[in-house]
C-alpha cells in the first residue's frame, strides 16, 4: 500500500511540475508580448509627436502665406 501511495504521489508531483512549467512558459510569453507592445507604443508616440510638429509647421506656414 505504501508503494501505491508513493507512485500516486510521484504522478501528482510530475503533473504539478508539468502544469507549473506550462504556466511559467505562458507567463514568459505574456511578459515578452507586453514588453514588445510597450516598445511599439513608444515608437508610435514618437511618430505622433513628429507628425504633430509637422502639422503645426504646415499650419504656421499657411498663416504666413495668408498675411
Amino acid at each position: 500500500m505504501s508503494e501505491s501511495n508513493e507512485t500516486s504521489s510521484k504522478t501528482n508531483s510530475d503533473g504539478l511540475a508539468e502544469k507549473t512549467k506550462i504556466l511559467r512558459d505562458t507567463l514568459d510569453l505574456l511578459l515578452n508580448k507586453s514588453i514588445e507592445q510597450r516598445r511599439i507604443c513608444e515608437e508610435l508616440k514618437q511618430e505622433n509627436k513628429y507628425l504633430q510638429d509637422y502639422i503645426d509647421n504646415l499650419m504656421g506656414m499657411g498663416d504666413v502665406l495668408s498675411k
